[in-house]
């Protein structure tokens, strides 16, 4: 738990079902392991030393997209597994063509949480407003 709130983590996730408005920021390869001390995933890099990457479990490499979560101002890292990685590069070349919004929510497969993305291409498209003149407002 994050010591400033007791009922915030510091690394919270969408709970099933709860949209989320996220801006992508970065996509890359990166390498993981899970600590068994710090109870979460951890990402391995070069300035890493040996005897903390040997302490490590469940070592691999995926895609992760980092986020903006515009709801609740906050940068998301989620980890994308294969079948979660086609399906966001799907709605991710979908944004880039047109514009909108990509959403973000989690959904239970069997024991799993798996990461979904949604895309509203709606959410980009602006109208414009006819607004009387001010002397017809207060004349």
């Amino acid at each position: 738990m994050n010591k400033h709130s007791p009922t915030k983590k510091k690394y919270s996730k969408p709970s099933e079902g709860e949209l989320l408005a996220i801006t992508v920021l970065d996509i890359e390869k990166r390498t993981i392991g899970w600590s068994p001390g710090l109870k979460r995933s951890v990402y391995i890099n070069e300035s890493m030393q040996r005897e903390v990457i040997g302490e490590l479990k469940r070592i691999r490499e995926a895609e992760v997209v980092t986020a903006y979560d515009q709801m609740n101002d906050k940068t998301l890292f989620i980890e994308l597994g294969e079948l979660e990685q086609e399906q966001f590069n799907t709605v991710y070349d979908q944004y880039l063509e047109s514009g909108g919004q990509i959403f973000y929510t989690r959904n239970k497969e069997g024991r799993k949480m798996r990461s979904v993305f949604m895309f509203d291409k709606s959410a980009g498209i602006k109208e414009s407003v006819d607004v009387p003149e001010k002397k017809l407002l207060f004349g």
